[in-house]
């Protein structure tokens, strides 16, 4: 079970008292007892979409509390992915400059910036699924922070 940081902590985690640990390890667990995240894709999700979603809904489902509340944020990250190769294909096609056949005025491809943002949106969307470098480098600090450190010759002393 992945250790994930729900609340920001002041000073070093390790001055928490039991309480609060026992608070933070209760909130951990319950992210896993709600409805766990189905496999079968939203059906309106097709091409890449779809590809992305049997993709990285096993690898979501294996490490983090993913669940059918998350359906619609997944969904919509493979369908920025989606988008995202769409707009690859037409910038392959015709490049990053167009040419307006009945005026010869030159302009920026407009699919440039739909994939920018499709772009721009997947990385926000990574990041709140641990799909990341960064989200997940965090969270494996988590799970290093959350080992027992504890001093063993500090319980001899209690």
């Amino acid at each position: 079970m992945s250790k994930i940081k729900l609340v920001d902590r002041k000073g070093n985690p390790t001055h928490m008292t039991k309480e609060q640990r026992a608070q933070h390890k209760d909130a951990r667990e319950a992210l896993f007892d709600y409805s766990e995240l189905q496999e079968q894709p939203p059906k309106w999700l097709q091409g890449a979409a779809l590809t992305e979603w049997k993709r990285i809904v096993p690898l979501l489902k294996k490490d983090t509390p993913v669940s059918d509340l998350d359906t619609g944020l997944i969904a919509a990250y493979c369908r920025c992915y989606q988008t995202a190769q769409t707009c690859e294909m037409d910038l392959r096609k015709h490049g990053l400059v167009i040419t307006n056949p009945t005026t010869g005025i030159k302009k920026k491809n407009p699919y440039y910036e739909i994939q920018s943002q499709a772009f721009k949106d997947m990385k926000m969307i990574a990041g709140e699924l641990g799909l990341s470098l960064n989200s997940r480098q965090k969270l494996e600090l988590n799970k290093a922070k959350s080992k027992d450190t504890s001093d063993p010759f500090e319980a001899l002393l209690k």
